[in-house]
């Protein structure tokens, strides 16, 4: 009997970052699963490195488009994909040799799963494991897999290297908001858990890289500030009738924004009182943006 090898979409944005982009591909070229389209899409770069690079496999297609941001550049990668599984792969991280192996074979035997998604391993500027390995904790790895959405909201998110997600799931109008510059992946997969069940694999299926520079938004901490109103914001979006669910959606986003804020401003602390926190969180999380 032929096992069912549908094809996997690996969306790469990338933007005047042509360091890493080549062990990137390779990753990606190199998986033991091989039923794989690849999309570079080069959002604006200033030097066209990503063309030739993407040109040296017959399974790479180049995407220039105006400078829009990681959102934007995600979206229309989605747009473009002819696969039955997406993935999303920054240009500075890779791929282990059998990660889509490994995810696609749990997505074919599990219906009810829109995304699977795994712990990651730290490397260097030079690609050099750290023996760092982020992901769940050892006491709660069980609450990484299922309907995750309460326990995720406003605490953890998937390790951006490391899903892999069923088409049909943007269908329902997911994307990623292109108004977020800093921060959208928070948004895209916490809105994502609110409709769909995940599972997690506790192995380092991926490789993220970790180095000081300026332009990495990841490090931009201040300019998260703020996230979490915008989140709520496109949570009304969907249409959300229940005012309870409402309610602890908005509750737990303040605790979050708070915890964000306070992280960020250690010299400016901010304490709220009772009535702020727990009878009007809409209107006091608009206070911190």
């Amino acid at each position: 009997m032929e096992v069912y090898k549908p094809l996997v979409s690996v969306i790469i944005p990338t933007y005047n970052r042509p360091n890493y982009l080549k062990q990137t591909l390779k990753s990606v070229v190199n998986q033991t699963y091989t039923n794989i389209e690849i999309l570079v899409i080069d959002d604006g770069s200033k030097m066209n490195y990503a063309e030739s690079i993407c040109n040296k496999h017959p399974n790479c297609k180049y995407f220039y488009k105006t400078n829009g941001g990681l959102s934007s550049a995600r979206n229309f990668g989605i747009k473009k994909a002819k696969g039955e599984y997406i993935a999303f792969l920054d240009d500075d991280d890779f791929w282990r040799e059998d990660k889509l192996q490994k995810q696609v074979e749990f997505l074919n035997s599990n219906l009810d799963i829109d995304l699977v998604h795994s712990s990651a391993m730290i490397v260097d500027e030079n690609g050099t494991s750290t023996g760092i390995i982020i992901g769940a904790s050892p006491n709660k790895i069980h609450k990484r897999s299922g309907y995750v959405f309460w326990n995720a909201l406003g605490v953890w998110v998937v390790k951006s290297p490391t899903p892999l997600i069923r088409k049909e799931a943007f269908k329902s109008g997911l994307m990623f908001d292109e108004s977020i510059k800093v921060g959208e992946d928070l948004d895209f997969y916490q809105r994502l858990f609110y409709r769909h069940k995940v599972y997690y694999i506790n192995e380092p299926l991926a490789f993220y890289r970790e180095y000081k520079n300026e332009e990495r938004l990841s490090l931009q901490k201040i300019k998260y500030i703020g996230i979490e109103y915008k989140m709520l914001k496109n949570f009304k979006k969907m249409g959300i009738k229940n005012l309870i669910i409402n309610y602890r959606i908005a509750y737990l986003l303040l605790k979050s924004a708070l915890r964000r804020w306070n992280l960020v401003h250690p010299e400016n602390k901010i304490q709220f009182n009772l009535f702020d926190k727990y009878l009007t969180p809409t209107k006091t999380l608009s206070k911190l943006v």
